[in-house]
Formats: C-alpha cells, structure tokens, sequence
C-alpha cells in the first residue's frame, strides 16, 4: 500500500546462484546447500535484519538446520499458502500439488501427479524448453496443464498449489481457474508469501511506529 518511496519495506537481498541445486540434493545426493544458506542467512542476520525469507520451495526443506543457528525468524512460504488456502476454502479444500520432487512439504495430506504427469511437471521446469531454460509458453505450459488436468479429472482437486518457484512463471494465480471443465483455485506460494511479509512489516511499523 506504499504511496511514497519512504513507505516501502526495507531490504537487504542476498542473491547467491551459485549455491547448489537444492533438488539435486534430495534427489541424487548432489552437494549439499546447507552450509552456502547458512551462509546467506548469517550475513542477513548481521546487517540487522529481523525477519528472513526464502522465495524457494525447495529451500524449506533445509530451514529446520538454519533455524537452530539463526537467531532471527523466518517466514515460511509454505505455511503463509496453506494459510490463504484455508481462509479461502477451509474444509472442502480438495489439494493438488504442483511440483518438482521434494520441493513442498505440509502437515496435511496432498494429491499429487502420477508418475507420467509427474515426469512432465518436471519436464515445464528442467526441460530443454521448461522455465528454468526461459520459457513460459509452449510446451512447458502444456505439460504443466496436463498435469493440472490430471489432479482435477482424477483425484477431484478444488485447488492447485504451484510448489516450485518457476511454476507461476508459466501459470498464473487464480481463484478462478478453468481447467479440466472446472473451476479451481491456483495458489502461487511467492506470491502468498510476498502478501505476508507486507502485513508483517505493517503489523511491526503499527507496532513501532518505524520503518
């Protein structure tokens, strides 16, 4: 809600693509990123930040090691999704995940593609013509779509969640999707995850009265 450039957030980024590939790591015992987002999150830590993000799903699975070692919060990306899921939908939430292998993880049970959808969710992502390569349209959005389509028709999904950062690259957030000859909701976790850092820096400067 900022009308002026004083009444935005303060941040401190710390942008290191160099750190190993998270799904690599789960998947096929690739390198450890542990030790390079600790890294990054101490030296947030020390230039006085008093929360910390991580816009990466797969990410998550490595913040219970962060947690023990850092001293200040973090927003969990995960949580603040299933948090507007159930403000939206409460009980009848139907969930389907979207995702590339080991990147979302809930407390709650989930449906998720089968093993030829899910071979094309990861072809949208890590494909010669998936997001990560650059593309958002094409075939990348088709394979997404299909597995969409499969989640829906298969399992009675009421809601897609888009658990890989690059997913909402290709598809949008909706509460009012088309698909499969329903309408579904499609829950993009940046994007709830961006909304809750707002209201808790609001909630902060209500409380300080500082930016």
């Amino acid at each position: 809600p900022a009308k002026t450039d004083q009444e935005h957030i303060k941040l401190v980024v710390e942008q290191n693509p160099q750190i190993p590939d998270r799904t690599a790591c789960l998947l096929n015992g690739g390198e450890d990123p542990t030790l390079a987002l600790f890294h990054c999150a101490k030296r947030l830590e020390a230039d006085g930040c008093s929360t910390l993000i991580v816009p990466c799903n797969t990410a998550h699975a490595f913040l219970p090691y962060l947690e023990r070692f850092i001293k200040i919060p973090f927003i969990n990306m995960q949580q603040a999704a299933l948090d507007e899921i159930e403000n939206k939908l409460g009980t009848r939430a139907k969930m389907g995940l979207l995702f590339s292998k080991w990147q979302f993880s809930a407390p709650i049970f989930m449906f998720v593609p089968d093993d030829v959808h899910q071979e094309r969710v990861m072809a949208a992502i890590y494909g010669p013509q998936g997001a990560k390569a650059g593309y958002t349209n094409g075939i990348c959005r088709e394979d997404l779509i299909s597995a969409a389509e499969y989640l829906v028709k298969t399992h009675g999904c009421n809601c897609l969640i888009l658990g890989c950062t690059e997913l909402p690259l290709i598809l949008d957030e909706s509460d009012d999707f088309e698909v499969a000859g329903s309408r579904v909701i499609v829950v993009d976790p940046t994007a709830a995850l961006a909304r809750k850092v707002v209201k808790t820096a609001e909630d902060a400067y209500a409380a300080t009265g500082i930016r």
